[in-house]
C-alpha cells in the first residue's frame, strides 16, 4: 500500500510518497513505545474510523507517548483521551477540544507545545522542533538531543539516545 504526502501551504502539492507496512488493525500498542500523529488535514476522516479511536485510547491509557499536531487533535478529541487534560492544536479545533473536555491553553504563537502526563499537542508545524523534542524525552531519549530543521517539514535527529525495546527495521 502506498500512502501520499501532500505539502500543504497557501496550495497544494505532491509531497513524498511512504509504502505502508502495517493496517490500523493490526497495530499492537505493547509492541510500541509512543504514538504521534503528524498534521494533515486528513483527521476529520480519521476522527470517525474505530480502528484508529481504539489504537489511540489503547496508546493512552497504557501511559504510553501520544503526540499530536494541528487538527489531529481531532482524534485525540474523538477518542475522549483530552478529558481533563490541557491542550492546545490549531485554533479551529478548539471548539472539539473544548467540547470533549479538554482544558484549552489559549496560543502565544503557532509555535506553541502543550504537555500534560504523556500528552504532547503542538499547534502547528512551526512548533516542529520543540514538538519533536518532546516527544524524544517521552521516549526515554534526552530532550536537549539536536534536532534540525530543514525546509520547514524535513526534520533531522543527531544524538538521540534512546532505549528502545526492539528494532524499528
Amino acid at each position: 500500500m502506498l500512502l501520499r504526502v501532500l505539502h500543504i501551504g497557501k496550495s497544494e502539492t505532491r509531497g513524498h510518497d511512504f509504502i505502508l507496512n502495517a493496517k490500523f488493525a493490526e497495530i499492537d500498542a505493547a509492541n510500541y513505545d509512543g504514538l504521534l500523529l503528524p498534521g494533515g488535514r486528513v483527521p476529520e476522516y480519521l476522527a470517525h474510523d474505530p480502528l484508529v479511536v481504539a489504537l489511540v485510547i489503547k496508546f493512552f491509557s497504557s501511559g504510553k507517548a501520544l503526540a499530536s499536531i494541528c487538527h489531529r487533535q481531532l482524534i485525540l478529541a474523538a477518542a475522549g483521551v483530552a478529558k481533563g487534560r490541557k491542550c492546545t492544536a490549531f485554533p479551529p479545533v478548539k471548539p472539539a477540544l473544548v467540547a470533549s473536555g479538554a482544558h484549552w491553553v489559549e496560543l502565544d504563537t503557532m509555535a506553541a507545545i502543550v504537555v500534560d502526563g504523556n500528552l504532547i499537542a503542538a499547534a502547528t508545524y512551526e512548533g516542529n522542533p520543540k514538538f519533536i523534542q518532546h516527544f524524544v524525552k517521552a521516549l526515554g531519549g534526552n530532550k536537549d538531543s539536536n534536532i534540525e530543521f530543514l525546509r520547514s517539514h524535513l526534520l533531522i535527529f543527531k544524538g538521540i539516545r534512546t532505549t528502545p525495546s526492539r528494532r524499528l527495521d
